[in-house]
């Protein structure tokens, strides 16, 4: 579900991006459990004086999204609301012995992600993003993954997601994070990141949210079979799985381990 005024503005984001990226969130979900989505009904809210153009841009963009990810939009409904909202229910499918869930994690694994993170928002990524469908499906059927999630709320919250539910102890180290260039080009005086002394593009790779990478766990014994680089899209190796009991962990250069507390987005 997006709401206007919590995942979007419509004065800085265009009607047709508001559309991919609604759809564009579920297939995301789809992916990180290693399947292929099938069908999808929108539900719309709607102020009483949107403009048509407005609701036909955004569709417009609902089905850009469906074509490219072979998803049929099959029904929906539209209510009146106080501001624009979207809520995607999706459905998909997956090969047998290929699901993937959050809670999968066991001790030794590797830890990787997909592509760079941080400064979605800064860069506008957060609303053309593409799903990591395709990278998903080519990483299940090479080798044998324990636990994925896609990066919605941000890798520090994600890889909370991933130790309560598997019950483990994740650790990443702070200089292996992929960050992106946005992520690097933070001007705010007051940021959280000035705290971070030599390490602000990272803060944002880890706390900041939308990036809809992948974060996924496989044994380490497989660990050299994953692939640096699915299609364009470059896999890093970012840690592991270091004991059971809930809790995550960055790992600095020198030995120093600290206890890792998101930062990023909490509707909450």
């Amino acid at each position: 579900m997006l709401i206007e005024g919590v995942h979007f503005h419509r004065r800085s984001v265009p009607a047709r991006q508001i559309g991919w990226k609604a759809l564009a969130c579920n297939v995301s979900d789809v992916a990180a459990m290693g399947g292929r989505p099938l069908w999808a009904v929108i539900s719309l809210g709607l102020p009483p004086r949107t403009s048509v153009p407005f609701v036909d841009a955004l569709y417009a963009g609902l089905r850009r999204c469906a074509r490219r990810f072979g998803v049929a939009i099959v029904g929906g409904d539209t209510v009146r609301a106080k501001q624009v909202v979207v809520d995607v229910a999706i459905i998909g499918t997956v090969e047998p012995g290929h699901v993937v869930l959050r809670s999968g994690a066991q001790p030794g694994d590797a830890l990787f992600v997909t592509g760079r993170l941080g400064g979605s928002y800064r860069s506008g990524r957060h609303a053309r993003f593409l799903p990591r469908l395709a990278e998903a499906q080519a990483l299940v059927r090479r080798v044998r993954v324990h636990a994925m999630i896609d990066l919605s709320d941000g890798l520090a919250s994600d890889l909370w997601q991933v130790s309560r539910a598997s019950g483990m102890t994740l650790r990443v180290d702070m200089a292996r994070i992929p960050v992106s260039n946005a992520a690097r080009k933070c001007l705010r005086r007051r940021c959280p990141c000035r705290a971070w002394h030599g390490w602000q593009a990272q803060f944002h790779a880890l706390m900041d949210g939308e990036d809809f990478e992948l974060l996924f766990a496989v044994g380490a014994g497989a660990a050299m079979r994953v692939p640096r680089r699915v299609r364009s899209c470059p896999v890093t190796r970012i840690g592991r799985v270091v004991a059971r009991g809930i809790r995550v962990e960055l790992a600095f250069p020198g030995g120093r381990v600290t206890r890792l507390t998101p930062q990023g987005f909490r509707h909450f």
